[in-house]
C-alpha cells in the first residue's frame, strides 16, 4: 500500500505542485485550493479513509518525502504538518475531534499549531498567552510568533497557561479578538507566516496539565522525524543537482566532476548522506511500531539538518554564480535549510535532549 501511496504523491506533485512552485515562491503564497484537491485525492489522510486520524507512520514519511521533492519546503509544511496539530485533537474531546480531523483530513478546513511566542520562542515553561474561564469556554489573551499559515488557517491549536499549567486550546480563525501581522522570512517563501495577537479570544480547551505535556511531546517528536525526513531529502535533491551541474560544467575543457578535489568533496558528501538517510528511515520504523524515543527523534534531527547545511553549502559553491540567483534549486535549498535547525527546537535544545540520556 506505501508504494502505491507513493505513486499517487508523486502524481499530485508533478500534475498540481512542480509546474507551479517558482510562482508560488514568487508570489509569497502557495493556494488554499491545493488542501482541497489534496484532500479529495486522499493525500491528506494518507490513504486511509478521512473520518479518522490514521497512524501510519511510513505513509506520513512517503507523503513528507515526496512533497519535499517537489523543491520548496514550504509545500511540505503547509500540506504535511496537520497530523502535529491533529494528534493534539484527538487527545481532546471526542466529539469536537470527530468534527474537526475529518473536515481537515477531507481538505476542507486547515489546522495549525501555535505554540512560539515573540519572547518565549519555544520553551513551553516561559509562555505568556494565557486563558481565562468564561462560562464554558475560555479567553486567550497574548502573543504568538512565526506561526506557518497562521493568518489563513480556519483552525489553530494553541498553547497558553491555565491555572498555573500547560493547556492546549482549539481556536477558529476567524473568532473574534483574533487578529493576525504578515511577517516575511528568509525561506519557505510560498509557506506565509504570521504574527496572532488574541485579545480575549473565545477558546475551546483540549487538555491541560500533565496530560497536555505528554501529548504535545508525543507532537513534537513526530514534527522533529518530519522535519528530519525533509532535511534529508532536501539534501538529495541538492546532492543530485550538484553532480548533475559538475558532469556538465567544464572548466579547461574538462568536466568539474573530473576533478579530483570536486569529486572527493561530493563523494564525502554522499557518503555523509548516505548514513544519515538510513538513521532517519529506521526513526520512521521505530515510530511506526512506536518506540521512537525523544533522543531518537532529536539525533534523525540533527544529523539530517547537519548533513543538509553541508551538501546545500557545497552545491551552491559549485554552481558558482548560477547556485545564487532565483529560481536555482539550490539556492532555494540553500534558504530553506536555515529554518530546518530551528523548527520544532533549535539544534541546541535537541543536544540537550540527547545529553539526558548520555
Amino acid at each position: 500500500m506505501t508504494e502505491h501511496y507513493r505513486q499517487q504523491v508523486r502524481a499530485f506533485v508533478e500534475r498540481h505542485v512542480r509546474p507551479h512552485v517558482d510562482g508560488w515562491e514568487r508570489e509569497g503564497a502557495y493556494p488554499l485550493e491545493l488542501h482541497a484537491l489534496a484532500g479529495r485525492e486522499g493525500l491528506l489522510a494518507l490513504g486511509h479513509a478521512p473520518d479518522t486520524l490514521p497512524e501510519d507512520a511510513p505513509a506520513l514519511g512517503v507523503l513528507v518525502e515526496e512533497l519535499t521533492r517537489s523543491g520548496a519546503q514550504g509545500i511540505t509544511m503547509g500540506l504535511a504538518s496537520h497530523f502535529v496539530s491533529l494528534g493534539a485533537v484527538q487527545g481532546g474531546d471526542a466529539r469536537q475531534a470527530a468534527e474537526v480531523i475529518p473536515a481537515v483530513l477531507g481538505g476542507d478546513q486547515r489546522i495549525v499549531l501555535a505554540l512560539t511566542e515573540p519572547q518565549a520562542g519555544s520553551d513551553l515553561r516561559a509562555l505568556q498567552c494565557r486563558a481565562e474561564p468564561d462560562g464554558g469556554l475560555y479567553r486567550l489573551t497574548g502573543d504568538k510568533a512565526f506561526i506557518c499559515n497562521g493568518g489563513r488557517a480556519e483552525l489553530l491549536v494553541v498553547g497558553a497557561v491555565v491555572e498555573g499549567a500547560l493547556g492546549l486550546f482549539l481556536v477558529k480563525g476567524s473568532a473574534p479578538g483574533l487578529s493576525h501581522e504578515r511577517r516575511d522570512c528568509l525561506g519557505w517563501r510560498c509557506l506565509p507566516l504570521a504574527s496572532l495577537r488574541f485579545e480575549a479570544t473565545p477558546a475551546r480547551l483540549l487538555t491541560a496539565g500533565k496530560q497536555a505535556s505528554r501529548l504535545l511531546q508525543q507532537c513534537l517528536l513526530q514534527e522533529r522525524l518530519n522535519l528530519a525526513v525533509m532535511a534529508v531529502t532536501s539534501a538529495e535533491l541538492a546532492q543530485e543537482a550538484a553532480v548533475a551541474y559538475c558532469r556538465e560544467r567544464r572548466v579547461g575543457g574538462t568536466p568539474l566532476l573530473e576533478k579530483s578535489v570536486i569529486r572527493q568533496r561530493l563523494a564525502e558528501r554522499h557518503a555523509a548522506l548516505s548514513v544519515a538517510r538510513l538513521y532517519v528511515d529506521q526513526a520512521v520504523r521505530w515510530q511506526a511500531s512506536r518506540q521512537l524515543t525523544a533522543a531518537q527523534s532529536a539525533i534523525a534531527k540533527n544529523v539530517a539538518v547537519d548533513t543538509l547545511e553541508h551538501i546545500a553549502r557545497d552545491a551552491v559553491q559549485v554552481h558558482g554564480a548560477h547556485g545564487c540567483v532565483e529560481p536555482a534549486l539550490v539556492e532555494r535549498i540553500y534558504r530553506d535549510a536555515r529554518l530546518l535547525a530551528i523548527g520544532g527546537g533549535a539544534r541546541e535544545v535537541m543536544l540537550e535532549i540527547i545529553g539526558r540520556t548520555l
